[in-house]
């Protein structure tokens, strides 16, 4: 079940929810190459998988291989789920492609609260999905309650990768477009986002 398509863009979610907007640049705070094989593998699969054949393929052979390669040195923090249920009222409420959430003390088969959402955009509708991520954004705060929980989304095809952020009342959307050719980059911008949920868990504890 997917987030309402009542809104059909950012600015109609903007508006609902009486967000303030603004773009900015993303700030790179850390540095990650992707690993050789990864990248090599990543490379074939490119060449070779049809990836026209399904949406499903897409996510399985580009999507989720690439935020589980950046997540993995942070997997005692981090759980990395995939199309896991979040409900926050009746409109945000949905299962988010996916989405990340602190790490539970009773191991990785428990659904701790989420913190950032990652939504593909499927048919390469960026406006819509980032109508779609900005609801997961605001159920995400909603669950979570916490004035000084930032929340990043995410909306993909795969090729493009497109980022945001929201804080209280203020939605950010970062101004760069990053894309799959420049790997090391998006894995740069992951690996900061990652981070900085580590960081932010070892402030509270």
């Amino acid at each position: 079940m997917a987030f309402t398509k009542k809104y059909k863009g950012l600015g109609d979610v903007i508006l609902a929810y009486d967000l303030q907007y603004q773009k900015m640049s993303f700030k790179i705070t850390v540095k990650k190459a992707a690993p050789r094989k990864f990248a090599k593998d990543l490379e074939f699969d490119m060449k070779e998988i049809p990836f026209d054949a399904s949406e499903a393929t897409l996510r399985e052979v580009i999507i989720f291989p690439i935020l589980k390669e950046t997540w993995k040195p942070f997997s005692n923090y981090l759980t990395l789920w995939g199309h896991k249920a979040i409900e926050a009222d009746d409109i945000l409420s949905g299962i988010p492609d996916y989405v990340i959430a602190k790490r539970s003390h009773h191991g990785n088969i428990v659904f701790e609260k989420p913190f950032a959402a990652v939504v593909e955009a499927k048919m390469d509708d960026f406006t819509g999905g980032w109508a779609q991520c900005a609801l997961e954004m605001l159920a995400i705060q909603k669950l979570n309650n916490d004035p000084e929980l930032t929340v990043f989304g995410m909306v993909t095809n795969g090729e493009t990768w497109q980022f945001a952020k929201l804080h209280n009342k203020d939605f950010t959307e970062f101004s760069e477009i990053f894309i799959l050719r420049n790997l090391n980059e998006l894995f740069s911008v992951l690996t900061t986002i990652f981070d900085f949920y580590k960081n932010y868990f070892s402030k509270q504890d």
